[in-house]
């Protein structure tokens, strides 16, 4: 069964995490006699569930410290008062220590827990049995959320993104052919590509490294994070020029004649297509480089206006540069996963 969860989807893997998570955490709580603070521990079980994470005990340990700052800096608040003026303190307070203490991963959750207790006791006299309560809760609830996420699936996030990657070139190069067959034979133009469609997986690429910003980690490890973020960089700008391009050859009128043994503009969307297939250790194809004038001569041989050529050829080629940076780049992420393999 193991071997079999990395192939669910993301939204199923989540799911079953989450489930997994407050399943034990609704146990525990109940198996204690502490089902009043289960409203926290929930919140916490949900929240913490995170598999994109490199130093996932350094992570937990913050996530704990800082949500109990937050449940004793509101209980300490709520004391002195109970007014909402207090809970902005008390906020205020809770992002001030965890952050002097450098727990910058739990900052979020510190102010939730401040928030949570202040809602939830309102009027409320606290107790040691009460402080204890709600710590207890905090506490299962981000380790239920860290175990479920431990024992169903491995943390291996850097081993997730070049399936990721390899995704995200596969949906462009679909899109690609499907706006070359609409060319060569006409009919209904295929759906346009949706950024939301793609700058999910694009985001992802630059999450481990955003995330892990500042921890301390191996030389390796850090520089390979930086080259995925590179390739987030890369496939954010290529992902716009396409979204430009794509509407520039949908006012060509179709079915392209085909009359000329070497139409460039079929030529350079094979180019696209090509580029996006090549292998980490192939040569990254030639950057098309064709003059304004040979387009002008396609805009004569497809009755189109010149203008419109023109901008197809100088997004065509900037396209063609960015798909080759990330072939090389792909190549140079080959060569760090094998020398670290």
């Amino acid at each position: 069964m193991a071997a079999a969860l990395p192939s669910l989807s993301p939204l199923w893997r989540n799911s079953l995490r989450i489930w997994l998570a407050t399943t034990l955490t609704i146990g525990i709580l109940f198996w204690s006699g502490r089902d009043q603070v289960l409203g926290v521990a929930l919140i916490m079980a949900v929240l913490c569930v995170n598999e994109n994470d490199l130093t996932p005990a350094r992570s937990t340990g913050q996530l704990v410290a800082a949500a109990l700052i937050g449940i004793l800096t509101a209980i300490v608040m709520h004391e002195i008062s109970t007014s909402w003026v207090m809970l902005g303190k008390a906020l205020l307070i809770t992002g001030v220590l965890v952050r002097s203490l450098g727990l910058l991963k739990g900052l979020s959750y510190g102010y939730l827990s401040c928030w949570a207790v202040e809602l939830m006791h309102r009027g409320n006299q606290f107790n040691w049995a009460m402080i204890f309560n709600l710590a207890f809760a905090a506490v299962v609830g981000i380790l239920m959320a860290q175990i479920a996420t431990w024992a169903l699936w491995p943390r291996r996030p850097l081993q997730q993104l070049p399936a990721l990657e390899a995704w995200i070139a596969n949906q462009l190069e679909a899109q690609i052919l499907a706006m070359q067959q609409w060319l060569d034979s006409g009919g209904e133009p295929p759906a346009a590509l949706r950024s939301q469609d793609l700058l999910p997986s694009i985001q992802l690429l630059q999450q481990l490294r955003d995330q892990n910003q500042g921890l301390p980690m191996p030389a390796h490890t850090q520089h390979r994070l930086s080259r995925w973020a590179q390739a987030g960089s890369i496939w954010r700008q290529v992902l716009r020029q396409w979204l430009l391009l794509e509407p520039l050859l949908r006012q060509l009128d179709t079915p392209l004649p085909a009359g000329s043994p070497q139409p460039l503009l079929r030529n350079a969307l094979a180019s696209l297509a090509g580029s996006l297939k090549t292998q980490p250790t192939a040569a990254p194809a030639p950057i098309l480089s064709s003059p304004a004038r040979d387009w002008l001569e396609e805009a004569g041989r497809l009755v189109a206006p010149q203008p419109l050529l023109l901008a197809i050829g100088q997004q065509c080629h900037v396209l063609e540069q960015l798909l080759r940076s990330r072939a090389l780049l792909r190549a140079g992420l080959a060569q760090l996963a094998a020398s670290q393999g």
